[in-house]
């Protein structure tokens, strides 16, 4: 990875909601779900905007008190662990002149670093095919493996 990389949400297989600063991700592939707050959610929002590392690691110097290394190295951290978990993938350099959405700096914030919890309690429930797997009372229902022939004695 370098300062010069974009990056991309993998959609359609990821989606994403913020709700109250609180950044909720899934997966529907790997049927995982996902939650991060704070600079989590303001990594997110900039590789939505199509940021490059640089100006993610110049966007969140300007808006907590932070170091510009340990800035760079929690956004490679982060980004590395978005990868991993197949949510973010390489994406393509922004056409210049695009900036990323502005966010106040009247008063720097306290700097934590990101935390992405994963949770995979609802994989089955998750890739479950809402379209085609419906049973008649409309919800859907998990393809059962065939039981193999029983032996005959």
């Amino acid at each position: 990875m370098t300062v010069n990389d974009v990056y991309r949400v993998n959609g359609p297989r990821v989606i994403s909601e913020n709700i109250d600063g609180e950044l909720i991700l899934v997966n529907m592939e790997l049927g995982t779900y996902y939650s991060t707050e704070g600079v989590g959610a303001e990594v997110w929002r900039l590789i939505e905007a199509g940021c490059s590392v640089s100006e993610m690691c110049d966007e969140l110097q300007a808006l907590y008190e932070i170091g510009p290394e340990e800035i760079a190295d929690t956004v490679f951290a982060f980004i590395t662990r978005l990868k991993n978990e197949s949510l973010v993938v390489n994406g393509e350099t922004r056409s210049e002149g695009a900036r990323p959405p502005a966010t106040p700096r009247d008063v720097k914030r306290v700097f934590r670093k990101p935390v992405l919890q994963a949770y995979r309690d609802m994989q089955g429930m998750l890739s479950l095919d809402p379209i085609h797997d419906v049973e008649a009372a409309g919800w859907p229902v998990p393809k059962m493996e065939e039981e193999p022939p029983a032996a005959s004695a």
